[in-house]
């Protein structure tokens, strides 16, 4: 019974199929496969372990963009592959400073001690030329080459002689002015500008105020408006028998620093640092002079 039962089902599954063959054939693909070319040689172990190297054509990076925030644009710079290099600082010789030239003054004489007599200041005399002797005794002491000549006007109420030797006038034999100095008369005053002269301290001519001041004490300059604006300066330890005169500087017609006023006799302690001493005066009035011949 079972079997019959078995056999009837199977015989209504192959109607089935049958009759749903017959409605609609499904569609064939006819796949025809690619032949495949065998290689003519099995390659070798050793080439599929080390395979022959191949040259690739080089490959310019493309520019990658890089994201940025929003409103920024965005670079299209490549990224850097080498690190920049640190600049390294070179230390540069410093460049030539253009300075102006100072040109420094020397004073025109310095503090030497004389060592000739005949080129010594001292309150009788200057050089060979001593107060209270007579112009013929000073003729014969400068002996021959030595020319005397007569300055008139030499100044404010005075004439004078101007005892020349190698062309250099050595001093002046200052004698009142419209009169005549002869052989027979004394000398009372005698005047030099020569720097070659000097004290025994070593100051002259040509030595700066501020140099003198070193060996006679602080200086006061004094200026007389009716003595034909004469400037005179005077020391506190200041040598006996002499006079000194300032020598402006430059373009200047007084050395000292006078305070405005309409005094007529100004005096100060203020003064030029370049000021040096113009003229040295031996002066000695006829008793001195007596006394200084006598000597």
């Amino acid at each position: 019974m079972k079997q019959q039962i078995y056999l009837s089902i199977c015989l209504l599954s192959i109607e089935l199929l049958t009759s749903c063959g017959d409605r609609s054939d499904s569609p064939t693909v006819v796949v025809t496969p690619t032949p495949i070319e065998s290689p003519s040689a099995i390659p070798s172990p050793i080439a599929s372990i080390s395979p022959t190297p191949q040259i690739l054509p080089s490959v310019q990076p493309s520019p990658i963009p890089i994201a940025s925030p929003v409103g920024k644009p965005i670079s299209t710079t490549p990224p850097i592959i080498y690190p920049i290099p640190t600049p390294v600082a070179i230390r540069l010789p410093p460049a030539p400073v253009k300075t102006k030239a100072i040109q420094k003054e020397e004073p025109v004489s310095k503090l030497i001690i004389p060592t000739d007599p005949a080129q010594q200041i001292t309150p009788v005399g200057i050089g060979m030329a001593k107060i209270g002797m007579t112009f013929k005794d000073l003729k014969q002491q400068m002996g021959e080459g030595v020319e005397f000549t007569v300055k008139t006007s030499f100044m404010d109420g005075f004439d004078a002689i101007a005892v020349t030797k190698a062309g250099t006038v050595q001093f002046y034999i200052p004698y009142p002015a419209s009169t005549k100095f002869t052989d027979e008369d004394k000398i009372q005053h005698l005047m030099t500008d020569n720097p070659n002269y000097r004290t025994e301290q070593g100051v002259g001519p040509g030595t700066t105020i501020a140099q003198a001041t070193s060996v006679y004490g602080s200086a006061t300059l004094s200026l007389s408006k009716e003595n034909e604006s004469r400037e005179f300066i005077s020391f506190t330890q200041h040598p006996a028998g002499l006079a000194f005169r300032p020598k402006p500087v430059k373009n200047q017609s007084v050395a000292g620093d006078y305070p405005e006023s309409n005094e007529e006799y100004l005096k100060t302690q203020k003064y030029n640092p370049k000021a040096a001493i113009g003229q040295i005066t031996v002066s000695c009035d006829d008793q001195c002079g007596n006394e200084a011949a006598g000597q």
